[in-house]
Protein backbone atom coordinates (compact mmCIF):
# COMPACT_ATOMS: atom_id res chain seq x y z
CA UNK A 1 0.00 0.00 0.00
CA UNK A 2 2.80 2.48 0.69
CA UNK A 3 4.31 1.71 -2.91
CA UNK A 4 0.83 2.71 -4.06
CA UNK A 5 0.66 5.66 -1.95
CA UNK A 6 4.04 7.35 -2.89
CA UNK A 7 3.48 6.45 -6.48
CA UNK A 8 0.44 8.43 -6.64
CA UNK A 9 1.40 11.31 -4.53
CA UNK A 10 2.85 13.17 -7.14
CA UNK A 11 -0.18 13.17 -9.21
CA UNK A 12 -2.49 14.30 -6.58
CA UNK A 13 -0.60 16.95 -5.88
CA UNK A 14 -0.88 18.28 -10.16
CA UNK A 15 -4.60 17.57 -10.29
CA UNK A 16 -4.83 20.33 -7.45
CA UNK A 17 -6.57 23.31 -8.37
CA UNK A 18 -5.61 26.86 -8.79
CA UNK A 19 -2.02 26.54 -7.41
CA UNK A 20 0.48 28.96 -8.82
CA UNK A 21 2.03 28.45 -11.74
CA UNK A 22 2.21 24.90 -12.00
CA UNK A 23 0.73 22.30 -13.25
CA UNK A 24 -2.87 22.38 -11.78
CA UNK A 25 -5.72 20.23 -12.83
CA UNK A 26 -5.87 21.42 -16.68
CA UNK A 27 -3.91 24.35 -16.66
CA UNK A 28 -0.07 24.00 -17.98
CA UNK A 29 3.15 25.27 -17.32
CA UNK A 30 6.45 24.87 -19.84
CA UNK A 31 6.08 21.55 -21.45
CA UNK A 32 4.41 20.25 -18.78
CA UNK A 33 0.82 19.26 -18.84
CA UNK A 34 -1.39 16.73 -15.99
CA UNK A 35 -1.06 13.89 -18.82
CA UNK A 36 2.26 13.53 -18.06
CA UNK A 37 1.80 13.33 -14.32
CA UNK A 38 -1.49 10.86 -15.01
CA UNK A 39 1.34 7.95 -16.34
CA UNK A 40 4.00 9.17 -13.92
CA UNK A 41 2.91 6.45 -11.00
CA UNK A 42 3.45 3.64 -12.41
CA UNK A 43 7.28 4.68 -13.96
CA UNK A 44 7.23 5.58 -10.19
CA UNK A 45 6.49 2.34 -9.10
CA UNK A 46 9.15 0.62 -11.01
CA UNK A 47 12.41 2.86 -8.54
CA UNK A 48 10.29 2.56 -5.73
CA UNK A 49 9.53 -1.47 -5.74
CA UNK A 50 13.36 -1.29 -6.13
CA UNK A 51 13.76 0.79 -3.31
CA UNK A 52 11.59 -1.48 -0.65
CA UNK A 53 13.29 -4.86 -2.16
CA UNK A 54 16.70 -3.34 -0.75
CA UNK A 55 15.09 -2.10 2.55
CA UNK A 56 13.94 -5.17 2.83
CA UNK A 57 16.54 -6.98 2.29
CA UNK A 58 19.13 -5.21 4.30
CA UNK A 59 20.77 -3.42 1.55
CA UNK A 60 22.16 -0.05 1.29
CA UNK A 61 19.91 2.95 0.37
CA UNK A 62 20.81 3.61 -3.51
CA UNK A 63 19.72 6.84 -4.54
CA UNK A 64 21.43 7.23 -7.84
CA UNK A 65 20.76 3.96 -9.17
CA UNK A 66 16.94 4.38 -8.55
CA UNK A 67 17.09 7.95 -10.05
CA UNK A 68 18.44 6.41 -13.02
CA UNK A 69 16.29 3.54 -13.24
CA UNK A 70 13.35 6.02 -13.49
CA UNK A 71 14.87 8.42 -15.95
CA UNK A 72 15.42 5.69 -18.27
CA UNK A 73 11.89 4.70 -17.97
CA UNK A 74 10.34 7.90 -17.55
CA UNK A 75 12.39 9.32 -20.66
CA UNK A 76 11.48 6.45 -23.69
CA UNK A 77 7.83 6.19 -22.48
CA UNK A 78 5.88 7.23 -25.52
CA UNK A 79 3.70 9.22 -23.99
CA UNK A 80 5.54 11.13 -21.37
CA UNK A 81 8.96 12.07 -22.69
CA UNK A 82 10.29 14.24 -19.99
CA UNK A 83 11.10 14.86 -16.65
CA UNK A 84 8.29 14.95 -14.43
CA UNK A 85 9.17 13.46 -10.80
CA UNK A 86 13.31 13.64 -10.33
CA UNK A 87 12.97 15.85 -7.49
CA UNK A 88 10.28 13.80 -6.00
CA UNK A 89 11.74 10.96 -6.67
CA UNK A 90 14.99 12.28 -4.55
CA UNK A 91 12.48 12.94 -1.51
CA UNK A 92 10.02 9.80 -2.11
CA UNK A 93 12.32 6.84 -2.22
CA UNK A 94 14.50 7.96 1.01
CA UNK A 95 10.88 8.17 3.26
CA UNK A 96 10.26 4.94 1.71
CA UNK A 97 13.02 3.38 2.70
CA UNK A 98 12.66 4.47 6.24
CA UNK A 99 9.28 3.56 6.32
CA UNK A 100 9.47 0.25 4.95
CA UNK A 101 12.50 -0.35 7.89
CA UNK A 102 9.60 0.51 10.20
CA UNK A 103 6.99 -1.03 9.11
CA UNK A 104 8.45 -4.39 8.76
CA UNK A 105 10.14 -4.29 12.43
CA UNK A 106 9.68 -6.07 15.45
CA UNK A 107 8.08 -2.99 17.38
CA UNK A 108 4.47 -1.95 16.85
CA UNK A 109 3.09 0.92 15.08
CA UNK A 110 2.42 3.53 17.57
CA UNK A 111 5.84 5.00 16.03
CA UNK A 112 4.88 8.52 14.09
CA UNK A 113 6.65 9.33 10.54
CA UNK A 114 8.52 12.01 12.42
CA UNK A 115 10.18 9.01 14.81
CA UNK A 116 10.98 7.05 11.70
CA UNK A 117 12.81 9.86 9.82
CA UNK A 118 14.85 10.52 13.41
CA UNK A 119 15.74 6.81 13.80
CA UNK A 120 16.48 5.60 10.22
CA UNK A 121 18.20 8.89 8.68
CA UNK A 122 21.41 7.60 9.49
CA UNK A 123 20.49 4.73 7.20
CA UNK A 124 20.25 7.44 4.47
CA UNK A 125 23.40 9.48 5.17
CA UNK A 126 25.33 5.78 5.07
CA UNK A 127 23.65 4.84 2.00
CA UNK A 128 24.59 8.48 0.22
CA UNK A 129 28.30 7.91 1.54
CA UNK A 130 28.66 4.99 -0.09
CA UNK A 131 26.98 5.54 -3.21
CA UNK A 132 29.64 7.35 -5.89
CA UNK A 133 27.76 10.12 -7.89
CA UNK A 134 28.37 8.17 -11.12
CA UNK A 135 24.55 6.92 -11.42
CA UNK A 136 22.87 10.22 -10.42
CA UNK A 137 24.89 12.61 -12.56
CA UNK A 138 24.25 10.19 -15.34
CA UNK A 139 20.35 10.44 -14.36
CA UNK A 140 20.78 14.20 -14.75
CA UNK A 141 22.60 14.02 -17.89
CA UNK A 142 19.53 12.18 -19.64
CA UNK A 143 16.82 13.74 -17.98
CA UNK A 144 18.47 17.21 -19.23
CA UNK A 145 17.64 18.96 -15.55
CA UNK A 146 19.57 21.84 -16.44
CA UNK A 147 19.37 23.51 -12.91
CA UNK A 148 20.92 20.96 -11.21
CA UNK A 149 24.96 19.41 -11.44
CA UNK A 150 26.75 22.57 -11.76
CA UNK A 151 28.33 22.67 -8.85
CA UNK A 152 31.07 24.79 -6.97
CA UNK A 153 34.54 23.86 -5.27
CA UNK A 154 35.62 20.37 -5.56
CA UNK A 155 32.63 18.89 -6.69
CA UNK A 156 32.74 18.57 -10.65
CA UNK A 157 29.85 19.36 -12.21
CA UNK A 158 27.76 16.88 -14.39
CA UNK A 159 29.18 17.22 -17.70
CA UNK A 160 32.26 15.97 -16.08
CA UNK A 161 31.66 12.28 -17.87
CA UNK A 162 35.01 10.68 -16.56
CA UNK A 163 34.58 7.65 -14.48
CA UNK A 164 37.72 7.65 -12.57
CA UNK A 165 36.59 11.40 -11.28
CA UNK A 166 32.80 10.78 -10.55
CA UNK A 167 34.22 7.49 -8.30
CA UNK A 168 36.17 9.70 -6.90
CA UNK A 169 33.41 11.34 -4.88
CA UNK A 170 30.29 10.61 -2.84
CA UNK A 171 26.68 11.32 -3.58
CA UNK A 172 26.38 12.86 -0.11
CA UNK A 173 29.13 15.12 -0.87
CA UNK A 174 27.51 16.27 -3.96
CA UNK A 175 23.81 16.99 -1.79
CA UNK A 176 25.80 18.50 0.89
CA UNK A 177 27.75 20.73 -1.34
CA UNK A 178 24.48 21.66 -2.83
CA UNK A 179 22.07 22.01 -0.18
CA UNK A 180 21.86 25.47 0.40
CA UNK A 181 20.82 26.24 -3.04
CA UNK A 182 18.56 23.28 -3.88
CA UNK A 183 15.72 22.21 -1.37
CA UNK A 184 15.28 18.80 -2.05
CA UNK A 185 19.09 18.12 -1.21
CA UNK A 186 18.39 19.75 1.77
CA UNK A 187 15.24 18.32 2.77
CA UNK A 188 17.55 14.91 1.92
CA UNK A 189 20.72 15.70 3.95
CA UNK A 190 19.06 17.90 6.98
CA UNK A 191 15.80 15.70 7.92
CA UNK A 192 13.52 16.62 5.81
CA UNK A 193 11.94 19.43 7.75
CA UNK A 194 9.32 21.04 5.08
CA UNK A 195 7.91 17.58 4.11
CA UNK A 196 7.05 16.59 7.90
CA UNK A 197 5.72 20.08 8.38
CA UNK A 198 3.49 19.44 5.53
CA UNK A 199 2.30 15.98 6.57
CA UNK A 200 1.98 17.43 10.10
CA UNK A 201 -0.58 19.90 8.89
CA UNK A 202 -2.40 17.48 6.66
CA UNK A 203 -2.76 15.07 9.57
CA UNK A 204 -3.58 17.67 12.03
CA UNK A 205 -6.40 19.37 9.42
CA UNK A 206 -7.43 15.57 8.66
CA UNK A 207 -9.26 16.72 5.11
CA UNK A 208 -12.12 14.35 3.78
CA UNK A 209 -11.47 12.81 0.30
CA UNK A 210 -13.82 15.52 -1.20
CA UNK A 211 -11.55 18.24 0.27
CA UNK A 212 -8.13 17.04 -0.04
CA UNK A 213 -7.33 18.51 -3.38
CA UNK A 214 -8.27 21.97 -2.29
CA UNK A 215 -5.50 21.13 1.25
CA UNK A 216 -3.23 20.46 -1.50
CA UNK A 217 -3.32 23.81 -2.81
CA UNK A 218 -3.33 25.50 0.67
CA UNK A 219 0.06 23.36 1.41
CA UNK A 220 1.97 24.59 -1.98
CA UNK A 221 0.67 27.95 -1.35
CA UNK A 222 1.66 27.89 2.54
CA UNK A 223 5.43 26.37 1.40
CA UNK A 224 5.59 28.61 -1.37
CA UNK A 225 5.01 31.78 0.94
CA UNK A 226 7.60 30.52 3.45
CA UNK A 227 10.56 29.28 0.70
CA UNK A 228 12.18 30.37 -2.38
CA UNK A 229 11.44 27.75 -5.08
CA UNK A 230 15.37 26.65 -6.20
CA UNK A 231 14.31 25.60 -9.15
CA UNK A 232 12.82 28.92 -10.43
CA UNK A 233 15.65 30.45 -8.49
CA UNK A 234 18.42 28.46 -10.46
CA UNK A 235 16.14 27.70 -13.70
CA UNK A 236 15.80 31.63 -13.80
CA UNK A 237 16.83 33.80 -10.84
CA UNK A 238 16.06 35.67 -7.61
CA UNK A 239 13.80 38.36 -8.75
CA UNK A 240 11.69 35.38 -9.86
CA UNK A 241 12.15 33.47 -7.21
CA UNK A 242 11.09 36.26 -4.70
CA UNK A 243 8.03 37.21 -6.82
CA UNK A 244 6.21 33.94 -6.58
CA UNK A 245 7.29 33.62 -2.95
CA UNK A 246 5.18 37.34 -2.15
CA UNK A 247 2.77 36.46 -4.47
CA UNK A 248 1.98 33.58 -2.60
CA UNK A 249 2.70 35.68 0.58
CA UNK A 250 -0.60 38.18 -0.81
CA UNK A 251 -2.83 35.16 -1.94
CA UNK A 252 -5.47 35.58 0.98
CA UNK A 253 -5.66 39.62 0.41
CA UNK A 254 -6.42 39.00 -3.83
CA UNK A 255 -9.44 38.40 -5.11
CA UNK A 256 -9.78 35.55 -7.09
CA UNK A 257 -9.96 37.47 -11.03
CA UNK A 258 -6.89 39.28 -9.88
CA UNK A 259 -5.12 35.93 -8.78
CA UNK A 260 -6.50 34.32 -11.94
CA UNK A 261 -4.20 37.27 -13.76
CA UNK A 262 -1.20 36.59 -11.89
CA UNK A 263 -0.87 33.38 -12.41
CA UNK A 264 -1.38 33.36 -16.37
CA UNK A 265 1.27 36.25 -16.04
CA UNK A 266 3.93 34.12 -14.40
CA UNK A 267 2.47 31.24 -16.44
CA UNK A 268 3.22 32.42 -19.48
CA UNK A 269 6.97 33.78 -18.18
CA UNK A 270 7.21 29.87 -17.80
CA UNK A 271 8.18 30.34 -13.84
CA UNK A 272 7.40 27.10 -12.39
CA UNK A 273 8.40 26.39 -9.00
CA UNK A 274 8.22 22.77 -9.21
CA UNK A 275 10.72 22.27 -6.07
CA UNK A 276 7.41 23.05 -4.13
CA UNK A 277 5.30 21.18 -5.74
CA UNK A 278 7.75 17.79 -5.26
CA UNK A 279 7.96 18.78 -1.55
CA UNK A 280 4.15 19.23 -1.34
CA UNK A 281 3.54 15.98 -2.82
CA UNK A 282 5.95 14.57 -0.37
CA UNK A 283 4.20 15.54 2.43
CA UNK A 284 1.23 14.56 1.26
CA UNK A 285 2.61 10.86 0.69
CA UNK A 286 3.91 10.89 4.14
CA UNK A 287 0.33 11.66 5.60
CA UNK A 288 -1.52 9.21 3.26
CA UNK A 289 0.88 6.90 5.25
CA UNK A 290 0.22 8.28 8.69
CA UNK A 291 -3.64 8.05 7.77
CA UNK A 292 -3.88 4.58 6.08
CA UNK A 293 -1.14 2.24 7.20
CA UNK A 294 0.32 3.49 10.41
CA UNK A 295 -2.91 4.67 12.25
CA UNK A 296 -4.82 2.40 9.63
CA UNK A 297 -2.77 -0.61 11.35
CA UNK A 298 -2.36 -1.66 7.44
CA UNK A 299 1.20 -3.13 7.43
CA UNK A 300 1.66 -3.92 3.54
CA UNK A 301 4.10 -1.77 1.66
CA UNK A 302 3.45 -3.07 -1.15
Amino acid sequence: MAIDIFSTSILLEALAPSKLSTVSGYKNVKNLNIIHFAYTPNILKIPLEETVKDALAGEDFKLGTYLLEYVNKVTTHPLVKTNTAFGYLMLASPLLYMLTKALVSDSDLTTTVGRVVTEYHDLIIEGLKKETIKNFYLALRKASVSHLGEYFGRIPSVNVGVDSILESFSLWEALKESMYLDLVSHEVISGFKRVLEIHDELLKEKPSLRSLLESITSAHTKTLSRNLDTLVLKSKNLNNALLLKHLSMLRASVEVEVWNLLDEYVRENELNPGTTSDIVAAGLALYQVSAYVIQGNERGVT
